[in-house]
């Protein structure tokens, strides 16, 4: 059977194009800070030329070799797991923004529910629960860090049930510094896998899941040359 498989990986600091205002708030209240948010968005996407799909927005090498990845077999869809636009698959509209939530003095789980109860920008699905309700069949591969990946846990949880195989379904990579109850799913990197995966500490992540994806997809070839 073809069953798609959904890539989530974090954004990147790197975009194209000029951030400009658009940067979120970090000196009011939650409340404050999130209906600012909202206008500086609103306002970017009136501007022309600040519109472009996420794909594209997106420079980071950790982006371009989830690009990669995704380039290379059929069958993947690519997402981003944005701190400030929610998530957003490739094609969806984007602005160029400033916000991670390695650097926000709000809790990256309340912010992370914020912008999936009401994303930013419309888009094709508003968050990881309804993907996964969506597409009950499909693989899930997500890749971040143990601060993206514990911003989106309760998103990822409640998507779980939805899932008729969920520990063939899912798998989450991140870092050795993640601990919550996502652990069943998870591939851990490491350090020393650097070499092995050609790559630096910051693509370590998506090196790992670009190469668990490359077996996975490798496997599925084997077995449908049989039938």
């Amino acid at each position: 059977m073809n069953r798609r498989l959904h890539l989530i990986t974090t954004c990147t600091r790197r975009k194209a194009g000029s951030v400009e205002d658009t940067v979120f708030p970090g000196d009011a209240s939650l409340n404050d800070a999130f209906d600012g948010w909202y206008r500086l968005i609103a306002q970017a996407a009136r501007r022309p030329g600040r519109v472009l799909e996420t794909g594209e927005l997106y420079r980071g090498a950790h982006w371009l070799r989830a690009r990669g990845i995704a380039a290379r077999w059929p069958g993947i869809e690519l997402w981003a797991m944005s701190a400030g636009l929610g998530l957003r698959h490739h094609t969806d509209p984007a602005v160029a923004y400033e916000a991670t939530f390695h650097a926000m003095p709000f809790a990256p789980a309340t912010v992370w529910g914020s912008l999936t109860a009401q994303p930013p920008l419309a888009g094709r699905c508003a968050s990881l629960a309804e993907l996964m309700q969506r597409c009950p069949d499909d693989r899930f591969v997500i890749a971040g860090s143990p601060v993206y990946i514990s911003a989106a846990e309760q998103d990822i949880l409640a998507g779980v049930p939805a899932l008729h195989d969920a520990a063939a379904q899912l798998i989450i990579v991140t870092s050795q510094g993640y601990r919550g109850p996502l652990q069943p799913f998870l591939k851990r990197s490491r350090a020393d896998m650097m070499a092995t995966l050609k790559s630096n500490m910051t693509c370590l992540n998506i090196a790992c899941a670009g190469a668990l994806i490359d077996a996975m997809m490798q496997a599925d070839a084997r077995q449908a040359a049989t039938i």
